[in-house]
């Protein structure tokens, strides 16, 4: 059903912060966050064993020194590909007119894109063709964010103002079964089967089933009336305008500094197991996996009731909270001596990363402008991508600098964790500056009953 203006029954009727009203079902809620699911499985597999394992087959190992560049050269240009794409396509969907709506059409190319980039991916992976490999993962940078930017705009385009802590809490769990997942399968594939198609046959299967989740059962509209033409639409999603949006601006500072906290782990984790417990090179390498897994499973354990928490108290409070157990982590993981006591210390860690998540999320799409929630979202990314690039240099520049004054391994880098209390302190002086919008007296009679 729709109304004369084409927008789906339901969607029209809105409250005072732009959502609408109408309850969603808990089948709605989990075809909202399915193709999230399917975005970090891939990025998830790509990132933490795919491209490591492709680097090792055509440069050699870790230890080899062309084996970090290259590795490097395979991410960051894809990196730059998301941070550029995301908030211009979704920019250009906010303002989209079509039957499907205006984010189902990026959403359906841009899989059936990464269907076209996955087989010249597997390709390349098995002719050991470096190029081509880096051409397919910028590829393949482009078309999932293709799909990302629009699809980012569903939760305030559908998501009613009492169940965003739950939606938002959906997506923070999808996104760390993904970045579970993701590594998991590919390891099952390329190092327990050794059947490298496998992974990338997988990972296709999942994209294209939760696409056409999202695709058959979620709701869309067509955008507003607008006089732009398609490049302005672009342009204009980098418009200067958006600084206006001080409480906006503001969560972006405070979104950068907490994700940096939360990523630098991942690039130092296992220099940190080496160095500072004084543990070999196997053993750090074979140690990180469980450490990881205790983060990512904590965090998706906590996504949801933190989502939920936060729509009964607000947000600020529990980001508040989830900043500090970040802290507190950081600074146990900076003195403990044995591993064993490193496995329990990253268990706040855990909790920050899942409850922030999404946590933050809801609280960004409370901000926002609704009638360009595609590129607000895009630009939102726009840090998340960026943080893990700042957490590497920041962390690899003060290691360098306390070893070199100390000669101590250990103690450099035990000040990265330090320098992680630092990074969530300044996100939480940031996330003061923003203003949480009054929420909806219907939610609030809803949470209260």
């Amino acid at each position: 059903m729709s109304t004369e203006s084409g927008e789906p029954t339901g969607l029209t009727d809105r409250d005072t912060l732009g959502r609408p009203t109408a309850q969603l079902s808990w089948a709605d809620l989990l075809s909202v966050s399915a193709y999230w699911l399917a975005i970090t499985t891939l990025m998830g597999a790509l990132s933490v064993i795919i491209i490591p394992r492709f680097v090792e087959a055509v440069v050699g190992p870790s230890s080899e020194p062309l084996a970090a560049p290259a590795g490097a050269l395979l991410t960051i240009p894809g990196v730059l590909i998301a941070i550029l794409v995301q908030p211009t396509v979704g920019a250009i969907s906010d303002h989209t007119r079509t039957r499907l709506g205006r984010r189902k059409p990026y959403i359906l190319a841009g899989t059936l894109l990464d269907m076209v980039f996955l087989a010249f991916a597997a390709w390349a992976f098995l002719n050991q063709t470096y190029w081509g490999f880096m051409a397919a993962v910028v590829l393949l940078q482009f078309s999932s964010n293709f799909a990302q930017g629009p699809y980012q705009g569903y939760v305030p385009d559908l998501v009613p103002t009492r169940q965003v802590g739950v939606a938002s809490g959906l997506l923070g769990a999808a996104q760390m079964a993904g970045q579970l997942g993701g590594p998991a399968l590919a390891t099952l594939f390329l190092v327990v089967l050794d059947q490298p198609v496998g992974i990338f046959v997988t990972v296709a299967v999942i994209e294209l089933l939760t696409m056409l989740v999202t695709v058959v059962r979620v709701p869309d509209r067509p955008g507003p009336r607008t006089d732009r033409t398609l490049a302005q639409r672009a342009r204009a999603a980098w418009g200067t305008d958006i600084l206006a949006e001080r409480d906006f601006v503001w969560l972006l500072v405070s979104r950068l500094f907490v994700l940096i906290g939360l990523t630098t782990l991942l690039p130092f984790g296992v220099f940190y197991i080496q160095n500072a417990l004084g543990t070999s090179a196997d053993e750090a390498a074979t140690a990180v996996n469980p450490l990881l897994g205790i983060l990512l499973l904590v965090a998706l354990l906590t996504s949801v009731p933190g989502g939920r928490l936060s729509t009964r108290i607000g947000r600020k409070p529990v980001i508040y909270v989830a900043i500090a157990a970040g802290a507190v982590s950081a600074a146990l993981m900076a003195v403990v001596p044995s591993y064993p006591l490193l496995l329990g210390a990253i268990v706040p860690l855990g909790v920050c990363l899942g409850v922030f998540l999404a946590v933050d999320w809801a609280l960004m799409t409370d901000i926002i402008p609704k009638a360009e929630s595609g590129r607000y979202m895009g630009i939102s990314n726009v840090v998340t991508a960026g943080s893990g690039l700042l957490a590497n240099a920041s962390g690899a520049l003060l290691a360098a600098a306390v070893i070199l004054a100390t000669s101590n391994a250990g103690l450099g880098y035990r000040s990265i964790m330090l320098l992680m209390v630092l990074e969530f302190a300044i996100g939480a002086w940031a996330l003061s500056h923003v203003r949480e919008p009054g929420r909806d007296p219907v939610a609030l009679a809803f949470t209260s009953s």
